[in-house]
């Protein structure tokens, strides 16, 4: 029942978009701006702003990401290096294991396994993580040739980020946004979940499967099978537990993100191999996450 109730859903609007992709050929870079620029943002900001923040969780959630990060980064880098991979090849599997879905799949996944209960964790999450998400990221997509100066610039010029940041500094300052500005706010932001599956299915419509069987599928386990045990132990270490444990797990265990392909891409840092491996865990977390959440719950 786990997979009809949550997983389903979340293909089904995935599905509609790769389907809608196939039949329309719709404008993907117009859609995704306005994902990325105005519907996510508003998304972030009015969740953080409509409840109270626990300062206490974000930094726990903080932390948990960045040991998370840390951790991954140091299981890829070592099965690069154990099986050989030239320097391309270690890239696009760091982009493909480091790097999930906890945006455009984590974010409604959390919202149909645990609804509003879970939101200000999930939100939490995928703010955190967006940090990575827009400055490691590109590090590792352009190897030698990135700097720490442009990775903070491209951090800082995602709209997320400001969102973020905004919202936890009125939430300790003390102050409320006023209803006539936080409703279109937040009616912006009830875009965002379904327009994120819907961008997830019209990218996995444009991916094209190459060679590369073996490395889908060791990116694939350290994605999928790795990954909930490491999240498991460090949730475990850092004494975080129930609900708040239970919505990161689910969406640190989500499948590749699709933002390191544009960077692979723009880089070219073995684009074929990032997009099949998307492509490979995507369809594979149908099975790998029920499981989990029958494990969780």
């Amino acid at each position: 029942m786990l997979f009809v109730q949550i997983i389903l859903p979340v293909f089904l609007i995935v599905l509609s978009g790769f389907v809608l992709e196939k039949k329309a050929k719709l404008d993907f870079r117009t859609l995704s701006y306005s994902s990325l620029y105005l519907f996510t943002p508003a998304l972030v900001f009015s969740a953080l702003m409509k409840e109270e923040i626990s300062f206490a969780l974000a930094g726990r959630i903080g932390l948990f990401m960045l040991l998370y990060t840390a951790a991954m980064m140091v299981l890829s880098l070592s099965a690069g290096r154990l099986l050989r991979f030239d320097r391309e090849t270690r890239s696009a599997l760091h982009l493909t294991t480091v790097m999930m879905n906890v945006g455009n799949f984590g974010l409604p996944l959390a919202w149909f396994a645990f609804g509003q209960a879970g939101l200000e964790v999930s939100i939490l999450t995928f703010f955190f993580f967006n940090l990575v998400l827009s400055s490691l990221a590109i590090v590792l997509a352009q190897g030698s040739t990135a700097t720490l100066k442009d990775a903070i610039v491209n951090a800082l010029k995602i709209p997320l980020f400001h969102a973020g940041v905004l919202a936890l500094a009125l939430q300790a300052a003390g102050m409320r946004v006023p209803e006539l500005l936080l409703r279109p706010i937040d009616l912006l932001g009830q875009a965002a979940i379904p327009l994120m599956l819907v961008l997830l299915g019209m990218q996995l419509a444009r991916t094209r499967l190459q060679t590369g069987a073996a490395f889908f599928a060791l990116s694939s386990l350290l994605r999928l099978g790795v990954a909930p045990v490491v999240g498991l132990a460090l949730a475990w270490t850092l004494g975080i537990q129930g609900l708040e444990r239970n919505v990161i797990i689910l969406q640190t265990s989500t499948p590749a993100a699709v933002l390191p392909l544009l960077y692979s891409l723009k880089f070219g840092t073995r684009p074929d191999l990032v997009a099949g491996a998307i492509f490979t865990s995507t369809l594979l977390s149908a099975g790998t996450l029920t499981i989990l959440l029958y494990l969780l719950q």
